[in-house]
């Protein structure tokens, strides 16, 4: 089998390329990122026969490359996983512009080269946000409306919208995979776990949002990799399915978490002005994929104290990605405008 992976120098798409590579024989994979926002080819360097091998090919681009993209396809794919996407909600607040070019005009490219190439399947990875907010004790299933409350799940939200006209008008076989909070290692370090690690390594202050009772439900990497696989191989055309942990812990439990794992001092934390709309909770209902046979392995406290220790050990590979993120204008925009004030 060969497949198009996209977004795979990210920090799930990385560790699915090493999780397929290492649990699935008889695979191809032809890696393509655009090495934009979070993506980095130094995420790909450690996997099962390198970056270069018989049985994967890295390609430096984008997804709304229109051109490119019917270029791998005449290789003659069996399938695409999509995983490229602009995901940080706070970025989106300031640039939706890019969120939409990215995450609804590069899918739909990638949906029109899957009705003509004839490619067997399509997956396209989503998330809770697109439910919107509610409480952990009312979960959402895969019928429950769209109500995105940011830039970022809206453009989400569109996608796999497109999918299903995709689906209606083109006769594609697709399916959608939404996967709630993912941790682990090689997540972009503006995220809060490896965000707030970095700066308690630091001794600098955890800008906290709010009175830090938003909550999130955290999923291991690895389980959401099995549960990506499980749907793209076992899933039913034009069919959704929710992946959860049910590991639902507010912000400011978890800045205790972290700053208890580093051993630090708790008054590290500062409480901050909140970010405009920010969702309360995102909670999903997991039976149907359940009964695929998926269920997170990992247990959280055990996997976020190997994440934290994780970025602790490997401050050549932060240092890296900040390096090369402070390079960018726009990065360096963003983080004056958005955190400067806040720590």
């Amino acid at each position: 089998m060969k497949l198009l992976i996209t977004g795979t120098a990210g920090f799930i798409g990385s560790n699915l390329v090493r999780y397929l590579l290492n649990h699935v024989d008889d695979l191809q994979i032809i890696s393509l990122d655009s090495l934009e926002y979070a993506g980095d080819k130094i995420n790909l360097e450690n996997i099962p026969g390198g970056i270069e091998s018989d049985r994967h090919r890295f390609i430096h681009g984008s997804i709304c490359d229109t051109n490119l993209i019917d270029e791998i396809a005449t290789e003659g794919i069996d399938g695409i996983i999509n995983l490229a996407a602009h995901t940080h909600v706070d970025r989106a607040y300031y640039h939706p512009g890019v969120f939409i070019k990215n995450n609804v005009e590069g899918v739909l490219n990638l949906l029109r080269a899957t009705a003509r190439f004839d490619i067997k399947r399509y997956l396209q990875i989503s998330t809770d946000e697109v439910y919107g907010s509610t409480q952990p004790e009312h979960p959402f299933d895969e019928k429950a409306p769209l109500r995105p409350g940011n830039y970022y799940s809206s453009s989400k939200a569109a996608a796999d919208l497109y999918i299903a006209a995709a689906i209606n008008t083109d006769g594609i076989d697709a399916v959608i995979v939404r996967g709630t909070n993912n941790f682990g290692p090689y997540q972009f370090p503006e995220k809060v776990i490896p965000f707030f690690t970095r700066r308690i390594i630091d001794g600098e202050t955890l800008p906290l949002y709010g009175h830090g009772q938003q909550m999130r439900d955290w999923l291991y990497v690895e389980d959401f990799c099995r549960a990506i696989w499980l749907v793209f191989t076992r899933g039913v055309c034009g069919e959704i399915y929710n992946a959860g942990a049910g590991n639902h812990t507010s912000n400011l439990e978890l800045s205790k978490k972290l700053v208890k794992t580093l051993d630090a001092d708790y008054g590290l934390i500062k409480h901050v002005a909140d970010r405009p709309g920010h969702d309360f909770c995102y909670a999903v209902n997991s039976d149907k994929i359940r009964k695929l046979g998926w269920r997170p392995d990992a247990d959280f406290d055990t996997k976020l104290t190997e994440t934290v220790i994780w970025y602790r050990d490997n401050q050549e590979w932060v240092n890296s990605i900040m390096t090369k993120s402070s390079a960018d204008p726009d990065d360096e925009s963003f983080f004056e405008k958005h955190y400067r004030h806040r720590t």
